[in-house]
């Protein structure tokens, strides 16, 4: 009968007992895999360690793999040369092979026995790991085959393998390590003894996903990532690692795209579908989804965009993951945001109108890295009240990461910010406050502001360029085929519509590339929106709070924000509200709010263009323009909306005729253009036409008297350049329909006409849709506020621009405007007449003074007795309300007759002294005034009417105000008593002429 110490599990009569030596012998060498004792056969996978074996006889040992002597044993059997499988896979499958001796002791009854090789088992199998880990930090300790991989490699194998996902594209490059393997080799060590392992293992998992594309096999990687970033030392060891923050040393290539290309970070930042032309990627995203889009089905394009979305978001998801972890970390924490401040800064290049490719990172990357940073605000976006509190200004002139203090500020010069901090940190005993005073949430929130412009608003404007190139390119190759259409083939023709249609492919799978990972991923959108929400928010609270009027004086605090914090909330909110449900469900009133309070505020907003994007924003949630009524509400809702946006629209319009660039006179227009819209819609809401007449009553002299005068100088400028326009196409038109001689000229010769024919087509189609637009806003405001068109300083100015309108559209000329298709390009003369009657008719309903027909009549230039019943012939003909006709007819009779009347007042006048005439238009003056650097004496309302569109002296070039205006009140006099003399003459030769007594003409008249 067997003792219970029977050292086998299964005994057998005919089998002497074992001894726990021989037992433990037994399993030892299972695990290793050596042989101590001769063998009968040669087996190479259980090699004889013969030189061992003489070592323990010559230390009179017996021949047994007992605890003690393991460690030799494992070394032994690792020095091998030539054996097979290479050390650190022999060291993974030793380990699986003490896992499943451990698991066979189970059924030793014997408990001591069972201790005793348990305790062997955990000792050989810490053995293993510590080899395993000195093996793959240091490969060449052990003779390893000349074709074996590294254990780096081995390693990156079993953990890939281990992380693979049964919906992955492809299959996992291997077979996964010994269950259990992978948490000792990295848990159950110390720092030290992990380091030199992680060193090799994170630049290989850095490779495997180097130049990966979206539609590549990037997900195991990154799972493989965040398993290590879990275990505390190999944490420790990625922040770590010299290519954390890498140092440039690679020639041509700067430091930003060198965090990209050699950071362990910055390759799975890398991985993106927006192509990156200078380290691409594979597979190729445009190619393979989006290439012949225009004859693809749409369901296609949408499966492609809805692919792309899901695998971005899985990726920044999972990066999102692994910073969060660093994050909570203490031990990796400073490094991460030390990372982040280092990618920030490497790459401020990326700001810039034009980027170096070379020098800085990709907009993949930065597109990711914003994605990423979002998510990590998430928490504190959905407690914008309460979190706005954490984030202190201070951050942004006094934290050593990243830099602040050198960018554009909202309202101060560089020298005035500089300034301002150095008397800040004077005066406040917290003024040296360095990054460690600020909480994460602030770190947080500043570098995610900076990244935002840097990356997806960055991606944005190269968007934008490759639409408006692609756009360039589409003309060119429908102008091009429409010449070749026409006869004018030529060798040179059909290499230029070659090479365009190559380009508008290339740029084509480009935009697309770009929308499927910014325009598309609504998610991205909205979580851009919260921030920025409260990022606006924060702003406001600098000036305290949503409340008008704003303070005299704008804070420092607020003067000193980067630009680029409100210019890209501006740049988004226009983006999105292009993008179909985008806002759905968003809300509105915070930004709304925002951009009525400062718009119009140059004291506050220095940019101009800042201010005209705000007005693009409201222009673009106008309801009639977005279909939703939920819209309505913002602009009808708000008391500062209704108190405040027509003074402030009405404000900014006058203000942006200076914007300082080189491009501000045609820029005007396409910022008036959004304006004139927006007070468009705004007129037929009650409240706002009701605010709208009051501030044109109490700012009838000043600015609404400014509107009008640039609303006039606007129209008369583009319908005219307009109408030259349609002259120029009626010509090449009549050019083209010559076929002989067209089809005569030469092939390059039509191209320049063809070319210039189209140009013109959008140049007038332009003009004459804001010529529409400025007559039609002068014919719906004059019918209620014609008050300030009667102005002496503008009645003359306004008949002067209705008359020579009306030349135009009536005149003996107007039959040389017919041109093919006149509606292409916004051209609707009926339309256009009809609105300058109108305009007649409403400002002759508000003159209770009966100066405007004078005013018509004293047009020189345009006006006409003729023009007039032209006009009114035409207006029956087109079928205008019968009263406006009736009413225009009455005007043209009053004109007439003070046409008269004029002429007399002249006759009776006859020669005026110099002195009473006024400088610029040669008429009496009525109200002269001097003014005070030039010194001299002009007319008020001519020099009014001037400084409405120049504020200096049109002799001199010096500053002037009206309030500068000095009256010449004894010239004024003179004049007076003139005009009284000479009527006095004239009516003493009247009552001579008629033998009436002196006095009898005053009588009768």
């Amino acid at each position: 009968m067997a003792s219970p110490s029977t050292p086998a599990p299964s005994p057998s009569p005919s089998r002497p007992q074992r001894s726990p030596d021989e037992v433990e012998d037994i399993i030892l060498r299972k695990i290793l895999l050596v042989s101590l004792a001769p063998p009968s056969s040669p087996n190479p996978a259980v090699p004889y360690l013969e030189l061992t074996a003489a070592e323990l006889l010559s230390e009179s040992r017996p021949l047994l793999a007992l605890r003690d002597a393991a460690e030799r044993l494992l070394i032994d059997r690792l020095s091998l040369p030539d054996a097979s499988p290479p050390p650190f896979a022999f060291l993974a499958s030793a380990f699986g092979r003490a896992a499943d001796e451990a698991r066979k002791i189970s059924t030793i009854r014997d408990p001591a026995l069972q201790a005793r090789l348990r305790a062997s088992i955990a000792h050989v199998r810490g053995l293993i790991l510590s080899y395993a880990r000195i093996v793959a930090g240091n490969p060449d300790t052990f003779p390893t085959p000349p074709n074996a991989p590294h254990p780096a490699a081995e390693l990156l194998v079993f953990l890939l393998a281990e992380a693979a996902d049964p919906l992955d594209s492809a299959p996992a490059p291997g077979s996964p390590p010994p269950p259990g393997f992978l948490d000792e080799l990295f848990g159950s060590a110390d720092y030290d003894a992990v380091e030199p392992v992680m060193g090799e293992l994170y630049e290989r998992l850095r490779q495997s996903v180097d130049k990966v594309s979206a539609l590549g096999d990037f997900q195991r990687p990154l799972r493989v990532l965040k398993r290590l970033v879990g275990i505390p030392n190999c944490a420790k060891a990625l922040v770590q690692h010299p290519k954390w923050i890498p140092k440039n040393q690679i020639m041509l290539i700067g430091e930003g795209r060198t965090m990209e290309i050699c950071s362990l970070l910055g390759a799975f930042f890398h991985v993106s579908a927006i192509p990156d032309r200078e380290f691409a990627s594979q597979p190729d995203v445009g190619q393979q989804c989006f290439s012949d889009a225009s004859t693809r089905r749409p369901a296609d394009l949408l499966s492609s965009f809805a692919a792309i979305q899901n695998v971005m978001n899985s990726l920044q998801d999972g990066l999102r993951d692994v910073l969060l972890v660093l994050l909570k970390n203490s031990d990796t924490r400073e490094k991460v945001l030390e990372y982040l401040a280092a990618v920030i800064n490497t790459n401020a290049g990326r700001s810039g109108m034009r980027v170096d490719p070379l020098k800085c990172a990709s907009s993949g990357m930065f597109v990711n890295l914003s994605g990423v940073m979002l998510r990590l605000c998430e928490p504190f976006l959905d407690k914008m009240e309460s979190m706005k509190g954490k984030i202190d200004v201070k951050y942004l002139f006094c934290n050593k990461r990243v830099d602040f203090k050198s960018l554009t500020a909202v309202n101060a010069s560089s020298e005035e910010v500089s300034s301002w901090i150095e008397s800040w940190s004077q005066d406040n005993a917290n003024g040296k406050a360095n990054e460690e005073n600020f909480s994460f949430i602030c770190e947080c929130f500043f570098m995610t502001a900076r990244v935002l412009n840097l990356g997806v608003m960055k991606a944005v404007a190269d968007l934008k360029h490759i639409s408006q190139e692609l756009s360039r390119c589409e003309d060119d190759l429908e102008a091009n085929k429409a010449i070749r259409d026409q006869g004018g083939s030529s060798p040179q023709l059909e290499q230029d519509i070659t090479r365009l249609e190559k380009i508008v492919a290339a740029l084509s799978q480009e935009q697309f590339c770009y929308e499927s990972q910014i325009l598309r991923d609504s998610s991205f959108l909205q979580r851009a929106l919260s921030f920025y929400r409260l990022m606006i928010l924060w702003s406001v609270g600098l000036v305290g709070g949503f409340k008008m009027p704003l303070p005299s004086e704008c804070p420092m605090e607020f003067s000193c924000i980067p630009e680029h914090f409100l210019d890209d909330a501006m740049d988004l909110l226009a983006l999105t509200s292009r993008i179909p449900k985008a806002l759905e469900g968003f809300p509105l009133d915070d930004f709304l709010n925002f951009n009525i309070m400062f718009m119009a505020s140059s004291t506050y907003i220095k940019n101009p263009y800042l201010k005209a994007k705000m007005v693009e924003v409201l222009k673009s949630w106008m309801p009639q323009r977005r279909g939703l009524k939920s819209t309505a509400s913002l602009f009808e809702g708000h008391q500062l909306c209704l108190d405040y946006l027509v003074k402030n629209l009405l404000k900014l319009y006058v203000d942006i005729e200076f914007t300082g660039s080189h491009t501000q006179f045609f820029d005007k227009f396409n910022i008036r253009h959004n304006i004139a819209e927006l007070l468009e819609y705004l007129w037929d809401v009650p409240s706002h036409r009701n605010a709208w007449r009051q501030m044109a009553k109490q700012e009838e002299k000043g600015v609404y008297l400014n509107f009008l005068n640039f609303l006039i100088n606007d129209s008369i400028y583009l319908l005219d350049e307009s109408l030259k326009r349609i002259l120029e196409l009626k010509e090449i038109e009549a050019e083209m329909a010559n076929t002989v001689a067209w089809e005569s000229r030469p092939a390059e010769e039509r191209e320049e006409r063809l070319r210039a024919f189209h140009q013109s087509e959008n140049i007038a189609r332009f003009d004459m849709k804001l010529a529409n637009e400025d007559v039609g806003m002068l014919a719906f405001t004059s019918e209620q506020i014609p008050a300030p068109l009667l102005l002496p300083e503008m009645v003359e100015r306004v008949a002067s621009m209705l008359n020579y309108f009306l030349l135009q559209l009536a005149g003996p000329q107007r039959k040389s405007l017919t041109v093919k298709d006149p509606e292409k390009y916004e051209f609707k003369p009926k339309q256009l007449l009809k609105q300058i009657a109108t305009i007649y008719v409403h400002i002759a309903r508000g003159d209770k003074e009966a100066i405007f027909p004078a005013a018509i009549s004293k047009d020189g230039r345009s006006y006409s007795e003729q023009l007039f019943a032209s006009a009114s012939n035409i207006l029956w003909k087109i079928g205008v309300d019968p009263q406006i006709i009736q009413e225009f007819m009455q005007l043209a009779d009053k004109a007439k007759a003070a046409a008269a009347e004029a002429m007399d007042a002249e006759a009776i006048l006859g020669d005026i002294p110099d002195e009473f005439l006024d400088p610029i238009q040669y008429t009496l003056m009525k109200d002269p005034v001097i003014l005070p650097s030039s010194r001299v004496t002009i007319d008020r309302p001519v020099i009014v009417r001037h400084l409405l569109s120049d504020g200096t002296d049109p002799f001199n070039r010096s500053q002037l105000t009206q309030d500068m205006l000095i009256p010449d009140t004894d010239l004024k006099l003179r004049i007076e008593e003139f005009v009284r003399s000479q009527q006095s003459r004239k009516r003493r030769a009247v009552d001579s002429e008629t033998g009436e007594p002196d006095g009898a003409a005053d009588m009768v008249e």
